[in-house]
């Protein structure tokens, strides 16, 4: 996993940790590096002592991580982590002569705090993920000479000693935008070669943009290439950064663009007429992009420094041209040649595995083979995976021959857990199913991959196996516990039902729970304890989304010391945490079981996390009493939805909704993770241009993926808006409601349910305080005024003829 360790005192400086999963090493560790690697940057500046400072995940509580801690349980991937000082900061003066710009501070649409100069040169957005300077970066006083003083073409000085006492730092946007007002300034003159400001700073700028891509701020770093691009057109490191950029926001389109201008720019270039290849491949153009390649081909032989390696990637990219060409045999065979020259080309081995499979039995399980040994040397590389979990749809007995004949490491079960997610991420979850069996056959007390298996059946809806397995789980490993609280302690209330769990609304009599109980101890988790607590989570989670609440009562009471103030948010076991805190809490609000008894009418309420707090609760629907029934697809995100995804989140949706009956009135209540999480990320990975894009993007998901529903099922469909609940994501929610609500409108089978500026105050800025819950959802008592804009929909659906 990778994660990301910030010094924010002054001199700021981060370290970028690549941290094998399975490494063993603690937080104490990791200080220890973080520390000596500080001295070596900062030696003589301001040294640190491991003794003196601690690592902790917020700036603002100060809450320290143990050193005792494994980084593998307390870090997740992609994570930001400070190290700060024991005792107070220490105050340092800036430096007399330097004069910086007023900066405003404001809050974007992602509520990230973000500083801005007044000067319309220097205006910048504030990095979260902001680096100290390097020796190769331009200090304030370095761009201060560039930018007034006589002789831009001077060498550029380096004082680190001066830099880092500075009190405040510039991010990378802020740096490159002084470079790009003085590269303004430098377009007219001339410059003697060799003392190039405008090289310089160019390459400067590059180097800061590539930073923010590592950083994942892509969008930022777009704008730096794109300004460089205006004021000094065909710069190749621009062209590519950007066409980068936009390939790996899976816009080879836009890429192309740029490639494009960069091969026109440097036709004797054979790497850019390879890039351009691989972008035309991606669009499916192989004509054009093996003209290319053969004329790549031509350059490369005709150079004496040519490494062979180069034309084999070329042989390799030509193959793939003529696949798209309907030339498989060509292909094969320029695969073959590079593969007999390099044994381990892993392109080569990739295609020639692809290209074989299918032509018997034999080829299947070489092919297999190659796939298997790829992801296992090269672990990061993800097109293997997607390529084994394809092959496995037309290999017979594949996952037999996988299992029994191919590699020894996948016996063991760590590597099928592994195996499974693969498979369960690329929307298999069938095959993932199948492993995790086999894991639990190779240990069956494996607390992670039964934990896996329970969300195996929960993807597909198999709720009732998945609470039979957990009770003969526990049955069979009586003595195992979450720091003293015994499995056997919970099997009187599981051995008490005797029928299915649906809707099991009343309370079992249970004897000899008090007997055996011992209460967690207050002490950190194991590994081993989390997952089974987890398993404990997700079994009351299935029990409320059946229905069974009378069962409910006996788990929390159990559960809640061992959830209560042990920070399990920080853990891997967070999201089982946060549906149990949400479940416990609003089984302590008012709720009548007796309200599902005698077969009750249902309208359903299908989302994520978000049908947890209406569901169960009783409404008047169309002139009768409706119970508010929950389809939960946990982790779904609307963009999860489209037709090509494969993630398992799709499937556990569709499965859902299988299980719905026929012209049932079901309410749609998704968007919020995609607000909260993929609007973001996609903006900053560049996949849109703009907020609007995107959410018009995702509307066009979502209403497709509605109206397919009520194509199948006649379902009566409203959607509900997302939560406007976090403050920092309030603005986005606000704006995608605005575009949701005038798309549903305008979609003839699709009603909304206008209520959502009904839960804020405060001009629309604020929650309403009494629909405040746990931060995250609303508070039950929402559902008064959902059943309210309920009947006003149903009411205008009845009178409006267009939209029956």
């Amino acid at each position: 996993m990778k994660f990301y360790v910030h010094r924010e005192d002054t001199p700021q400086y981060t370290v970028v940790f690549n941290w094998e999963e399975q490494h063993e090493g603690t937080v104490g560790n990791l200080l220890e590096q973080f520390v000596d690697s500080y001295n070596l940057k900062f030696q003589g500046v301001n040294e640190l002592d491991v003794e003196d400072v601690f690592v902790t995940k917020s700036q603002s509580s100060r809450q320290a991580i143990s050193n005792e801690e494994q980084v593998s349980r307390a870090v997740r991937d992609q994570e930001d982590i400070f190290v700060m000082s024991k005792g107070p900061p220490a105050i340092i003066e800036p430096l007399q002569n330097v004069q910086s710009s007023p900066v405003e501070v404001e809050e974007d649409d992602n509520g990230n705090r973000e500083s801005r100069a007044s000067s319309d040169e220097a205006s910048n957005m504030a990095d979260k993920h902001s680096y100290s300077q390097t020796d190769d970066d331009i200090d304030l006083e370095d761009m201060r000479d560039l930018l007034e003083g006589d002789s831009p073409g001077g060498e550029l000085r380096s004082s680190p000693q001066r830099r880092h006492s500075w009190e405040g730092s510039f991010d990378d946007v802020s740096i490159a935008n002084l470079q790009i007002a003085q590269l303004k300034k430098e377009r007219t003159k001339e410059l003697n070669t060799g003392h190039d400001a405008q090289h310089v700073l160019i390459a400067k700028c590059v180097q800061n943009a590539q930073r923010l891509v590592d950083q994942k701020h892509c969008d930022k770093a777009v704008k730096i290439y794109e300004q460089v691009n205006r004021l000094f057109p065909h710069q190749k490191e621009c062209l590519l950064g950007l066409a980068s950029i936009y390939s790996s926001a899976d816009r080879p389109d836009k890429a192309l663009e740029y490639l494009r201008t960069a091969v026109e720019a440097f036709p004797d270039h054979a790497d850019l007429k390879c890039r351009l290849a691989d972008c035309l491949l991606d669009l499916g153009q192989g004509k054009e992009a093996s003209r290319l390649l053969y004329e790549a081909k031509n350059i490369l032989e005709k150079k004496p420094d040519t490494k062979p390696n180069q034309l084999f990637d070329l042989q390799v990219q030509l193959a793939k041209a003529f696949i798209l060409l309907g030339k498989h045999t060509m292909a094969l065979q320029m695969c073959q040649a590079v593969v007999k020259e390099k044994k381990d080309h892993l392109e080569a081995l990739l295609e020639y595995a692809e290209l074989t499979y299918k032509m018997s039995s034999a080829h299947a399980k070489e092919a297999l083979t190659i796939v298997m040994t790829l992801m296992v040397n090269k672990k990061d590389w993800m097109l293997p995976r997607d390529r084994l979990v394809n092959m496995m749809k037309y290999i017979p007995n594949g996952l037999k021959i996988m299992e029994g004949e191919i590699h020894e490491a996948i016996k063991s079960v760590p590597a099928l857990v592994f195996l499974s997610n693969v498979f369960r991420d690329h929307g298999d979850v069938s095959n993932a199913t199948q492993l995790l069996e086999h894991a639990m056959q190779v240990e069956p007390s494996h607390c992670t991959a039964f934990l896996s298996l329970i969300h195996m059946f929960e993807a597909q809806d198999r709720h009732v196996e998945a609470f039979k397995r957990i009770r003969t789980f526990l049955k069979q490993n009586p003595d195992m516990s979450i720091a003293g609280l015994k499995n056997k302690v919970f099997l009187p209330i599981l051995k008490a039902v005797k029928e299915d769990i649906y809707l099991h609304a009343t309370y079992p009599r249970v004897s000899g729970i008090s007997a055996d109980m011992q209460p967690p101890q207050q002490r950190a988790y194991n590994d081993q304890e989390l997952n089974l607590l987890a398993v404990m989570f997700t079994l009351v989670k299935i029990l409320f989304v059946k229905g069974a609440l009378g069962l409910l009562p006996s788990f929390t009471k159990l559960l809640d010391p061992a959830h209560a103030d042990r920070d399990l948010h920080t853990t891997l076991i967070r999201n089982e945490a946060a549906y149990y805190s949400t479940i416990s809490q609003v089984m302590k609000i008012k709720l009548n079981p007796s309200s599902l008894e005698n077969s009750p009418q249902f309208v359903y309420v299908a989302g994520d996390s978000h049908c947890i707090t209406p569901a169960w609760r009783s409404i008047q629907y169309k002139g009768a009493t409706h119970v508010l029934h929950p389809l939960l697809s946990t982790g779904t995100k609307i963009w999860h939805l489209r037709p090509e995804a494969k993630f398992f989140t799709k499937e556990n949706f569709y499965n859902v909704m299988k299980k719905v009956p026929r012209k049932a009135t079901v309410i749609f209540v998704f968007g919020e993770i995609d607000c909260r999480e993929a609007l973001p990320v996609c903006l900053a990975k560049c996949r849109y241009d703009s907020m609007e894009d995107a959410i018009s993007k995702l509307l066009e998901i979502y209403t497709q993926a509605l109206l397919g529903l009520k194509r199948k099922y006649k379902f009566t469909i409203y959607v509900h808006p997302v939560p406007p609940v976090l403050d920092l994501t309030r603005p986005t929610v606000m704006k995608f409601n605005k575009a949701l609500k005038s798309t549903v409108e305008a979609t003839s089978g699709l009603h909304w349910l206008d209520f959502v500026d009904e839960l804020l105050c405060d001009h629309g800025t604020m929650l309403d305080s009494k629909f405040e819950f746990d931060g995250t959802h609303l508070h039950p008592c929402y559902v008064e005024t959902l059943e309210k804009a309920l009947s006003e929909a149903q009411e205008r659906r009845t009178t409006s003829s267009p939209r029956k």
